[in-house]
């Protein structure tokens, strides 16, 4: 793993190895035959980030690459952060080799825009069980907020750095699994926060570019200690809920997500509820509700 921590982006080339980043305190265990039972102990409750090698091996997703599926769904309308596509298209624009960032399909529901490939992604994970966002809660409000971050997501681009270090909404972990190309996650563990300059109220830092920000504005970001890891195709990371990341892509990339809700972080997700919703009057019986349901929840396994 300490070969991989020392990666940036470059325009031209992609990854360039670099002697100048900023020191870090411990890396990403890389696991392959991970039980269920050591992942809980020592990743999921102790929210630890952790790469898993195998955890997907058995998924036909390993098949997909830029050109399947340029001709599986050459005329295919994708919605992009440019605007609708076709997907012949879509693959051309990401595949491209240019200096400026491509399309971006991103963030939607693989059930929604690929439905025929939802055995692609069978057997789900052990790791991502149980999780109770896709449940039956009998409120509107809570079963669209929470049945809505239920889905697995799909992340579709060409070369990019994206501009925002970050957490994760409503205090889920999250299960990235990349299937195509390469992925830089520079990670930021919840106690280096402080250096972080944290936009108030939200869950977004000021800082744009973490391998070159500005010092005078930012000071305390010298303190700041990040873990680097590549994720290359077939693996998934563990992102537990609280952690600060942000990712930088080389090339043509596709990875899918799911966000995980279960008693390790469900504090979390009932206290962000809380903090963030609209039904002002309802907020403390929303809380009550949600908390009462999660300990019935953890009583039963």
């Amino acid at each position: 793993m300490r070969d991989l921590n020392n990666y940036k982006m470059n325009k031209s080339s992609g990854f360039e190895n670099v002697s100048d980043l900023r020191s870090v305190e411990e890396t990403i265990d890389k696991r392959a035959n991970l039980s269920y039972e050591e992942f809980c102990a020592k990743y999921l409750f102790p929210r630890k980030p952790v790469v898993i090698t195998d955890a997907t091996v058995k998924w036909k997703a390993s098949q997909w690459t830029p050109q399947w599926f340029k001709e599986r769904y050459s005329d295919k309308i994708v919605k992009t952060d440019q605007g609708d596509m076709r997907m012949d298209g879509f693959i051309d624009a990401i595949t491209a080799e240019s200096s400026e960032p491509g399309p971006f399909l991103r963030e939607q529901p693989l059930e929604e825009v690929f439905p025929d490939l939802m055995d692609d992604v069978l057997p789900t994970p052990r790791y991502v069980l149980p999780n109770w966002l896709g449940d039956n809660y009998l409120i509107g409000p809570i079963n669209r907020r929470l049945n809505r971050e239920s889905h697995i997501e799909v992340n579709f681009c060409g070369r990019r750095i994206f501009p925002y270090l970050h957490i994760d909404d409503l205090g889920v972990h999250a299960f990235i699994t990349q299937h195509y190309g390469d992925k830089e996650f520079i990670v930021y563990p919840p106690d280096q926060e402080p250096y972080l300059y944290r936009v108030e109220n939200d869950r977004f830092s000021q800082i744009k570019d973490v391998d070159n920000p500005d010092l005078n504005k930012f000071p305390l970001f010298a303190k700041a200690k990040a873990m680097r890891i590549v994720l290359h195709a077939g693996e998934s990371v563990f992102m537990p809920c609280g952690w600060w990341h942000t990712t930088k892509v080389p090339g043509t990339s596709l990875s899918t997500v799911i966000s995980i809700s279960n008693s390790s972080n469900w504090a979390e997700l009932v206290k962000h509820l809380k903090n963030n919703s609209g039904h002002r009057l309802f907020a403390p019986v929303f809380t009550f509700y949600l908390k009462a349901i999660g300990k019935m929840k953890s009583l039963m396994g």
